[in-house]
């Protein structure tokens, strides 16, 4: 469950919607942040400097007397009117006695207020204070920093009420409106693959809107059908032409072996004409099976759909080339088999013919000792038929290139055989919604049929 959650967030950090989505979220988050931050700078400069000029206003209101005692009537009338926690008026005479609403003590140049005896004490938001030498004393004034923690608490409110619940309901949003659009991007991915494997009929679904996705998806579309109209008209000119030169071949051939029976047995022309015959006759094979994966393909055979019992199918096909496998020199074996049934829908002689190609496949292209092993198995929901051989097997970079019409490796062309066995299996697999795999057996090939079971396809 973890390995599969940490999947998707990676499958989802790789998609650009929602890197954009992301990305767009933090530009809005660093743009706001610092519009915050030059707002808060600027307004608590602008207070700060308030504070001051006030503490600058009530210096200058005292200067205009140098007496001691005219000073220290002037702060006493002063600091009865003001609230020490707003204020802080306090004259240090040069007798060493204190006047104000507070009790001021210099300290290295810094200064500590506490409260007078039976007075209001000061506030505790700090203070902006100043010291001026004044009628032989000390006249300390402060001004409270209320209004800068005010202002500090209203921009944290700002920020955790406003700002913070702005940002996770835009990145919700981003990123929900990300996730449809990588939605969107997976299913035109899925489609592309699709149509990477053959698969021309695939489609990427409508989603509606006139915007970038969906104007590729369209394009996709119509790429994918004008594709899929020209092999469709490749393959019928392939079966046409399969067709109307299948029956002139034939006569070819009849004529062929006519000709062989009234030339002299042991004779030159007699031998010629009977390489010719078989020739034609290898023309025929090759028009016939041609003809063949075009009906497959053309999905006739679906109505003939059936269950069919893929054990019974197994065993009958071992007994059948068990004595061709002796004479050959190699072994034939039917590993155990499931024992509950195993059933898929389809066609019993069409899935009889894809095991018997490959089975004569790896009799063909496999030397003598070579053991061949027939299986079936019940992986994901889904029976695997596989016919598996120890012999040479087939390269990894050659194993999509087997499965085209005619083609053949360079050490089989001097092995009985057209080219077109692999390709009618993998005809009748796609009929069946089956999957045509080519493996390593290590050493040796392993070919396997993975089909749908019969109520499940």
């Amino acid at each position: 469950m973890a390995a599969s959650t940490r999947h998707r967030l990676a499958a989802l950090w790789r998609s650009m919607p929602v890197r954009l989505a992301l990305g767009l979220v933090a530009l809005f988050a660093l743009v706001s942040a610092l519009s915050l931050g030059a707002a808060y700078v600027r307004i608590r400069a602008s207070l700060a400097a308030q504070i001051a000029a006030s503490i600058d206003q009530q210096v200058a209101g005292f200067r205009v007397t140098d007496d001691p005692a005219t000073l220290a009537a002037l702060v006493r009338a002063e600091a009865a009117a003001a609230d020490p926690a707003a204020r802080i008026l306090v004259y240090l005479a040069p007798g060493g006695q204190s006047i104000g609403n507070a009790r001021a003590e210099l300290d290295a140049g810094a200064v500590r207020l506490s409260a007078r005896p039976g007075g209001r004490p000061p506030g505790k938001e700090g203070y902006l204070t100043r010291v001026v030498p004044m009628a032989g004393g000390l006249l300390v004034v402060g001004e409270s920093l209320r209004p800068m923690r005010e202002l500090e608490a209203t921009f944290l409110r700002l920020v955790t009420f406003s700002l913070l619940p702005t940002l996770a309901i835009s990145l919700a949003a981003g990123v929900l409106l990300a996730l449809r659009s990588a939605r969107r991007v997976q299913r035109i991915e899925a489609t592309l693959a699709r149509l990477a494997e053959g698969d021309l009929a695939a489609r990427v679904p409508p989603a509606g809107g006139d915007d970038d996705l969906a104007r590729i998806g369209e394009g996709i579309n119509r790429m994918a059908g004008a594709q899929e109209t020209a092999t469709a008209a490749l393959r019928q000119v392939s079966a046409d032409i399969a067709h109307d030169l299948k029956t002139p071949v034939q006569r070819i051939a009849v004529l062929l072996n006519d000709l062989r029976d009234r030339l002299p047995e042991a004779s030159a022309e007699a031998d010629l004409a009977r390489r010719a015959a078989a020739e034609a006759e290898r023309a025929v094979a090759v028009f016939q099976a041609l003809l063949h994966i075009a009906q497959i393909e053309g999905g006739s055979p679906r109505a003939r759909f059936a269950p069919v019992d893929l054990a019974a199918l197994l065993r009958t096909f071992a007994e059948i080339y068990e004595p061709a496998a002796e004479d050959s020199g190699h072994a034939l074996s039917l590993a155990p088999l499931p024992e509950a049934p195993v059933t898929a829908s389809g066609d019993r002689a069409l899935l009889g013919q894809a095991l018997a190609n490959l089975i004569e496949n790896a009799l063909r292209h496999t030397p003598a000792g070579t053991r061949i092993t027939l299986s079936l198995a019940l992986e994901d929901g889904r029976a695997v038929i596989a016919v598996a051989d120890d012999g040479p097997g087939i390269p990894a970079h050659e194993r999509d290139k087997v499965l085209r019409r005619l083609y053949r490796l360079e050490r089989s062309r001097s092995t009985p055989g057209n080219g077109l066995g692999l390709a009618l299996v993998a005809a009748i697999a796609d009929l069946h919604d089956a999957t045509l795999t080519l493996g390593d057996n290590a050493p040796g090939l392993r070919v396997t049929l993975a089909l749908p079971l019969h109520g499940k396809g």
